[in-house]
C-alpha cells in the first residue's frame, strides 16, 4: 500500500490529484489498487476515473487508466496513417509464412495488411484474436481459421481478457507477428495491461516472433513493456533510429 493509503480522500479534488500523480509516475494504475489505497468505494473510484477521462487529462482502460498521452486514436485513424509504409512492411513479412505452417496475427492495421496478403493455397492455419482480420480471412476457404474471442475492446477492435489468454494458452504456432503501439531500444511497448499481456502469451506459445512497426513506432510513448529484443527474431519496419542494435532489422522498401 502506498503512503497515501493511511488517509481517507474525502475531498474529490484531493483523491484526483492524488489518482493523477500516482499516473504520471506509474504510468498505469489498477481501480482495484485505487479502492484499496485511497479508502473509498470502487463507485467513487470508477466516477473519479470518469472524470479524469473527461477532462482529457488520463485515458481510462477496463479494469484502470492509464496517462492521457498513451491514447491511440481510433483504429480507422491509424489504419490510414502511414498506409504504404505499412503494406510495404506486410509484403516483407509474408515472405517469412512458410506453406503448411500455423501464424498468428496479433491485433493491429500492420497485421490486419498482412491478414490481406497471406499467400493463397499454402495450406495455413491462422489465430488471431483480431476482429479486423478475422473478417478478411473468413471468406478464404483455402485458411484454416481460429478466432479467439474474450472482451471485446473498441479500441484496438480485439478481443482480450482472461477468456483470450485461456484459449491461447492450449494453441501452438510456427510464426507470430506481433505489432506495437511504441518501440524504443529496449524493446515492445503496449498501451494497457491487458494488452500486453495478450502480447506476452501469443510470445510464448510461438516458435518464433516476427515484429511487424513503421518508423513512426520509435517516436511514440507507451506505458507498458512488453517484452525485450531477445523475444523476437526480427523486425520489419521501413526504418529505425540510428545507432539502432535491439535486433535484427529487415527494411521494406
Amino acid at each position: 500500500m502506498s503512503s497515501e493509503g493511511t488517509l481517507r480522500y474525502t475531498s474529490a479534488p484531493h483523491r484526483r490529484e492524488a489518482i493523477l500523480r500516482r499516473v504520471e509516475l506509474d504510468g498505469y494504475v489498477a481501480a482495484a489498487d485505487l479502492v484499496t489505497d485511497l479508502r473509498v468505494s470502487p463507485n467513487t473510484v470508477r466516477r473519479d476515473l470518469r472524470r479524469l477521462a473527461e477532462d482529457g487529462l488520463i485515458r481510462a482502460v477496463r479494469g484502470g487508466a492509464t496517462a492521457a498521452d498513451a491514447s491511440a486514436p481510433p483504429f480507422a485513424d491509424r489504419s490510414v496513417q502511414a498506409a504504404g509504409a505499412k503494406r510495404a512492411i506486410a509484403a516483407a513479412a509474408v515472405r517469412h509464412v512458410q506453406p503448411g505452417t500455423t501464424v498468428a496475427l496479433d491485433s493491429g492495421t500492420t497485421t490486419l495488411e498482412i491478414a490481406k496478403l497471406l499467400p493463397a493455397d499454402a495450406g495455413l492455419t491462422v489465430i488471431t484474436h483480431s476482429l479486423p482480420a478475422i473478417a478478411v480471412l473468413a471468406p478464404r476457404p483455402d485458411i484454416t481459421l481460429i478466432g479467439i474471442g474474450g472482451l471485446y475492446g473498441r479500441d484496438t477492435r480485439s478481443f482480450g481478457g482472461p477468456e483470450t489468454l485461456a484459449a491461447l494458452e492450449q494453441l501452438s504456432v510456427r510464426t507470430l507477428f506481433l505489432a506495437a503501439t511504441a518501440l524504443d531500444g529496449s524493446g515492445v511497448y503496449g498501451a494497457t495491461p491487458y494488452e500486453a499481456e495478450t502480447k506476452r502469451r501469443l510470445i510464448s506459445v510461438a516458435r518464433r516472433t516476427i515484429v511487424v512497426g513503421d518508423a513512426r513506432k520509435f517516436g511514440l510513448s507507451a506505458p507498458i513493456r512488453v517484452c525485450g529484443w531477445d523475444a523476437a527474431e526480427r523486425l520489419v519496419t521501413d526504418g529505425v533510429p540510428a545507432g539502432f542494435t535491439g535486433v535484427r532489422v529487415e527494411l521494406a522498401s
